[in-house]
């Protein structure tokens, strides 16, 4: 991407940019699964089940630091420099993001003789896993089934083992829970669309300061950042009230604040579509709706990004973190469908769909998390947000 910025480079500027964002695709996909895999496995539990509690609230909260300067830094440094006499330098924000990411990954790699090797297995464990489930499928169809079999896996246990097909059964009813979650972050997206157009239609001057439009998204990671460190606290209440006592209730709870928040949206949208004097509402009128979001995802994502490493087999904890945050893809994906869709003419009526969406994913997923029973093996589960907790063994 800095060199597309080049003009005096003679070069087809298109194949070029889909070449960078398939390299930026592959990266991100690569280090998103593995740094939290990596980093949660440099931990011994139960003895330092505390320290991985904190871990993983520490890398959302270092997560959402680069989310909030990445919304701010480049902006600035694009409206102050100019460069190839143009007013804004796109070459500057994309050389001072080259530039910070060799930084830190100097420091990445000069920490590297300190970390807790992980030694690979020599096998894809997802392309083994695909092969022990067609492999269960087809001594099923051929009726090869063992008699004391208890599950439709049970007949790749001769060829695979009994730890390894055992495995695969706990990968598996981890990722059927994921099912119901990718509408969850298909509202999340929109933070930088819609919420942006929405807030383009609203009065940005707050008096003391003017506010660009595309600058209000901001707010959402500074929310995020202020309550990640107060929800330490908030869990002791959560304790003496007996609620969101796992990981399943807390995601289940931030579903829920993540529908209050789109339709605090719609309601806004309502309002502004309905308004028919010149005076703009407030910006300040998204506030509530950003709270809710960002509440939201820290009772979902942090909580979820635990539970898919904790509940995960040993052997597969990068590629269940991998899927948790495909997620994420396909939340985008099912932005694109319905916008491309374009069967709904009101904004307004769309915040209200998102919000529907998501009530019946989190109503399904509250009713397969009902039924999920925690893996208690090598690595115990730990409630979030506690820094104290007593395992239990199998």
């Amino acid at each position: 991407m800095f060199l597309v910025t080049w003009p005096m480079l003679a070069f087809d500027i298109v194949p070029t940019v889909f070449a960078a964002l398939l390299l930026i695709s592959l990266g991100n996909g690569g280090i998103r699964a593995c740094v939290t895999s990596l980093g949660g496995s440099q931990f011994t539990l139960p003895t330092q089940s505390g320290a991985l509690d904190d871990y993983f609230s520490h890398y959302y909260f270092v997560y959402t630091m680069g989310v909030l300067l990445s919304k701010l830094a480049p902006p600035a440094v694009r409206a102050r420099t100019s460069c190839f006499n143009m007013t804004e330098c796109y070459t500057a924000v994309f050389g001072l993001l080259a530039g910070s990411f060799l930084l830190a990954w100097a420091v990445f790699l000069f920490g590297f003789g300190y970390y807790r090797p992980q030694t690979p297995s020599g096998n894809n464990v997802f392309a083994k896993t695909l092969r022990c489930m067609l492999h269960a499928v087809i001594e099923n169809i051929r009726g090869r089934k063992p008699a004391d079999a208890q599950h439709w896996l049970d007949s790749a246990q001769t060829r695979y083992g009994r730890r390894f097909v055992n495995d695969v059964k706990a990968f598996i009813k981890v990722l059927v829970l994921f099912i119901p979650l990718p509408i969850y972050w298909s509202l999340t997206a929109q933070q930088d669309s819609t919420w942006t157009y929405q807030a383009a239609q609203l009065d940005t001057d707050l008096g003391f300061i003017k506010v660009e439009p595309d600058q209000v998204k901001s707010l959402g990671p500074i929310l995020l950042l202020l309550l990640i460190l107060f929800m330490s606290q908030l869990s002791i209440i959560f304790d003496k009230l007996g609620i969101l006592q796992t990981s399943l209730d807390q995601v289940r709870c931030g579903g829920i604040m993540a529908v209050l928040s789109f339709l605090s949206a719609g309601i806004l949208q309502k309002f502004i579509e309905n308004n028919s004097s010149t005076r703009k509402y407030s910006v300040l009128w998204q506030f509530p709706q950003f709270l809710l979001l960002m509440l939201g995802e820290v009772l979902l994502s942090i909580p979820g990004l635990q539970f898919a490493f904790t509940q995960a087999p040993k052997s597969m904890k990068s590629v269940l973190t991998a899927f948790w945050f495909v997620n994420n893809a396909l939340g985008n994906l099912i932005v694109v469908i319905i916008t491309e869709i374009d069967m709904i003419k009101l904004q307004s009526d769309e915040f209200f769909l998102y919000a529907g969406l998501l009530a019946i994913g989190i109503i399904l997923f509250a009713m397969m998390a009902s039924r999920y029973r925690l893996r208690q093996e090598e690595h115990f589960n730990i409630p979030i947000y506690k820094n104290t907790t007593t395992p239990t063994e199998a």
